[in-house]
């Protein structure tokens, strides 16, 4: 469709699909093939990163629609609120999620690559909030010319949960998260002042959020889709156009997985509320809750409430390698500092 469109009048056309007139919905004939020309040029488009695409598509499904290629290489739908509320989570838990959740999305069929670019010793490196790695980055080439890199391709499903971008920032106006995002921060700075060639900034309050949010959510989920925590991957969206995780499988088989995350999607309220009754206490409590990123003797600079026996995962399901995790802005903490996004009344 995107390589034979060559005007307005194509747009038309195709809107006479109920999948095509479901996708554009909102949008002119004339929007589409800006749009359209953008991408073949490689304009518009270009200017954004893998994230930012892959958040505008996920967010912009507002029906139970499934949104798929001629491959089948990507195929979502969004659910309403009164299939992913579901009836056993107690009412008070409900009311809150659907105060805090944009939307649910299905995701039935994803395909992740996972390309090899070199080699690092002693440090790893992570992407930002964008999923870029720095341009600074230090690392060893995998040859002298390199032609092509190693890759490998996964197919499997998800399912992406969106936050309201309204209550994810009225939370970050509170003066309890800026003190709290601010100690956060000073961590980082500690961190970074031992390693002057990386270069890369905080990466806010939001981001802190999501991710963890994320972690809480993959070992909650993980209880009971079937598939072990490590076998779960996330991707975290936390930037201008809103905020929102992809939790989601893979394999390398030709058939892809089994649909136990897109089940578990359509209970996520349900997984959501287990997840953050299991974060307001952790079993290394008190010291975990009142742990000092900026403390010199903890040796823990990138971490606010986070350890193993709460948030953390394993390596290979987060994209931050365990760093950048804070229980304290999500649920109320033995420390009871009034910088959660969740309040404890609520659950």
């Amino acid at each position: 469709f995107v390589e034979a469109a060559e005007g307005p009048d194509d747009i038309k056309r195709e809107r006479k699909k109920q999948k095509v007139r479901d996708a554009l919905e909102g949008f002119t004939d004339g929007q589409v093939y800006q749009a359209i020309e953008a991408r073949k040029t490689g304009g518009e488009d270009a200017t954004k990163s893998v994230k930012q695409a892959e958040f505008d598509v996920l967010a912009a499904l507002h029906a139970e629609t499934a949104s798929d290629t001629l491959d089948q290489k990507f195929t979502a739908r969004a659910l309403p609120p009164s299939k992913w509320v579901m009836a056993e989570t107690s009412k008070p838990v409900a009311a809150a999620m659907l105060q805090k959740i944009e939307r649910v999305v299905l995701v039935d069929r994803l395909r992740d690559v996972v390309a090899q670019v070199g080699f690092t010793r002693f440090e790893a490196l992570t992407a930002d909030t964008e999923g870029e790695l720095s341009v600074n980055a230090q690392r060893a080439s995998l040859a002298r010319e390199v032609t092509w890199l190693p890759a490998i391709e996964n197919k499997g499903e998800g399912f992406f949960v969106q936050f309201k971008k309204a209550a994810v920032e009225e939370w970050l106006a509170k003066p309890e998260v800026q003190e709290r995002v601010h100690l956060l921060a000073r961590g980082f700075e500690v961190w970074k002042a031992d390693r002057p060639s990386i270069d890369r900034g905080f990466l806010g309050g939001a981001y802190v959020l999501m991710h963890t949010v994320s972690h809480l959510l993959m070992t909650a989920v993980s209880l009971e889709c079937g598939y072990p925590s490590s076998a779960l991957k996330e991707r975290v969206y936390a930037f201008e156009a809103g905020y929102g995780i992809l939790i989601y499988t893979g394999t390398s088989d030709a058939e892809g997985t089994l649909g136990g995350l897109i089940e578990a999607g359509k209970q996520v309220a349900r997984h959501l509320e287990t997840a953050l009754r299991m974060a307001g206490l952790c079993s290394n409590d008190p010291v975990c809750g009142q742990h000092d990123p900026v403390s010199p003797h903890e040796g823990r600079p990138l971490h606010g409430a986070a350890c193993h026996g709460c948030v953390l995962t394993a390596e290979t399901s987060c994209e931050q390698h365990n760093d950048f995790l804070d229980r304290a802005l999500v649920v109320p903490t033995v420390e009871q500092q009034g910088c959660e996004f969740f309040p404890f009344d609520a659950l």
